[in-house]
């Protein structure tokens, strides 16, 4: 017995949005109809439809328009229609391993108007449940009680034994074949079996438009006056505990569906969380990596250019000399600190290229696609109520909490995970000569400025201080020409690691609250495992 009330308390706390709203109108239409509610389910041409045409047939009613007889896969909505005192409920078939998405759409139609009635009927061919076996079991399975439960054996005159030409080995078959179906499900008694042929030799084919009397010779034999008695003997004073039943297995189906899509939503978002907050600690190494080149080669730079220019003091160097001399000390301070740069930069590039060539990637990427996507994730898709066709929004409502929550500037702006602008020469700016040669000319001009007038640099206390300046000057000149460097570099690490980065906290929070949804829906689980009593209401 699950707590309805605790259920929809949970349901309505859910990280992103509440779902109860959707499930309790779907509960509230059906609750408040006033007959009982006879779904037919099965696959797809065991003869629901066929078997819905007879009975309204037999009944004195019109066959709607909606309706119709066919070998193929007709039947694609849930459709009602009023048979005696009840309201017999069509479904589409089940497909059970089907890929294309009309095909789940009609199963989770089905599986979800069984959800909302108070008497199943199970319809089956002769060959009985083959691939549908275990989507059957868990409905039988619900505690459903007694009589609220039918199995229909469905267009048995083609099940080998022709009921014209030897009766007893018709009905021998058809006994056996109920024997075999009990056992397959694990039936008592007292759950009601049915053999039928509702249709004989097809001799009613697609028509509609039909009397009584087309059937009138098989009547002895096709067993759908034990069903349509069965019908009549369905009491509307049964409906209120059919309905708390009914109260029971839907919230049951409900809560169940909910938390394994949670679990699922759980286990999805966990790893995309994972792989964000490893963005988040490569950005922190490689910038602390980054961080540290810079500052060796910023020692480095310290006193060089006053090392070049205590060398240009010697008598024995020309211009041309001295000029060569500055080129190729800053072609060396250049090279050995870029190569370290270069270094940096392919690791980064080559992390991401590895990263990105595995399967927990994919995951993330299209995370990252779907919320750079300009569609509504808010939206909800059409259909008939039902656990079945409301917990695929609990992933439209997860991503559009998560829009919201990376709406702020700099976040996830489109559907592509970004990449830094990386060329042959890794996106610098100017090239290690192109970036010396300028420098060693002015310093090799303003070298030869102070050569001119040695002798008074080295007693005027004031030359000596602009000497120094000279030095301070060319050195943040070289600095300035090394910044693009590094920048290029740091530009590198943050585009790689941006869209982890921007992920990264609403990620943490998403997967703290499914970890707290799915803990307290898993509790109440538990606390529903009591199975319901089976009752004779």
């Amino acid at each position: 017995m699950v707590d309805i009330d605790a259920v929809r308390d949970w349901l309505g706390r859910l990280p992103g949005g509440s779902l109860v709203g959707q499930y309790v109108d779907d509960w509230d239409a059906f609750e408040k109809l006033d007959r009982p509610v006879v779904t037919l389910f099965g696959s797809y041409d065991t003869g629901k439809s066929s078997l819905l045409r007879r009975l309204l047939v037999d009944s004195g009613s019109d066959v709607p328009g909606w309706l119709t007889i066919s070998a193929r896969h007709e039947t694609f909505e849930v459709n009602d229609v009023e048979v005696g005192g009840c309201i017999i409920r069509d479904t589409p078939g089940f497909a059970v391993g089907a890929s294309d998405i009309r095909a789940q759409n009609n199963s989770r139609r089905a599986m979800a108007a069984v959800g909302l009635t108070d008497v199943g009927i199970a319809v089956l061919t002769p060959q009985l449940a083959t691939a549908e076996r275990d989507m059957l079991q868990k409905l039988f399975t619900q505690e459903w009680p007694v009589g609220t439960m039918w199995f229909v054996i469905s267009r048995f005159d083609e099940a080998g034994a022709d009921p014209e030409y030897d009766l007893s080995e018709y009905r021998e078959l058809s006994g056996r074949k109920v024997r075999e179906l009990r056992e397959l499900f694990e039936l008592d008694g007292r759950t009601p079996v049915f053999v039928v042929s509702q249709d004989p030799f097809q001799t009613a084919g697609p028509d509609t438009d039909l009397g009584r009397e087309t059937w009138d010779e098989f009547r002895a034999w096709d067993g759908m006056r034990d069903l349509a008695d069965a019908f009549a003997a369905v009491s509307p004073s049964a409906l209120p505990g059919w309905r708390h039943s009914a109260g029971q297995r839907y919230w049951a189906v409900v809560l169940d569906e909910t938390v394994t899509e949670l679990r699922k939503q759980l286990s999805d978002y966990t790893a995309r969380a994972e792989i964000a907050a490893s963005g988040v600690a490569r950005r922190d190494g490689w910038e602390s990596e980054l961080d540290t080149l810079d500052r060796a080669a910023q020692a480095g730079l310290d006193g060089l250019v006053e090392e070049v220019m205590r060398r240009s003091w010697e008598p024995s160097s020309g211009a041309d000399e001295l000029q060569a001399e500055i080129q190729r000390t800053l072609d060396e301070w250049f090279t050995k600190h870029d190569v370290r740069l270069q270094r940096l930069q392919q690791s980064v590039r080559k992390t991401k290229e590895r990263e990105r060539a595995r399967p927990s990637w994919v995951g993330f990427a299209s995370l990252v696609a779907a919320l750079g996507s300009g569609e509504d994730a808010s939206t909800t898709p059409a259909g008939p109520g039902g656990a079945a066709e409301h917990v695929e929004t609990v992933g439209t409502i997860l991503l559009g909490m998560l829009k919201v929550a990376n709406k702020a500037p700099g976040a996830i702006a489109d559907g592509k995970a970004r990449s830094v602008k990386v060329g042959g020469d890794l996106g610098r700016h100017i090239g290690i000569a192109e970036a010396a040669l300028p420098l060693a000319v002015y310093l090799a001009k303003v070298v030869d400025e102070q050569r001119a007038d040695r002798a008074r640099l080295n007693q005027d206390k004031a030359a000596a201080e602009k000497r120094q300046q000279v030095v301070t000057e060319c050195t943040q000149r070289i600095r300035d020409t090394w910044q693009p460097f590094v920048d290029d570099v740091r530009e590198a690490i943050v585009a790689e690691t941006r869209d982890q980065v921007d992920l990264d906290a609403s990620l943490r929070r998403l997967v703290e609250q499914l970890q707290e949804a799915v803990a307290e829906g898993e509790g109440l689980l538990r606390a529903g495992s009591v199975p319901l009593l089976q009752t004779d209401a």
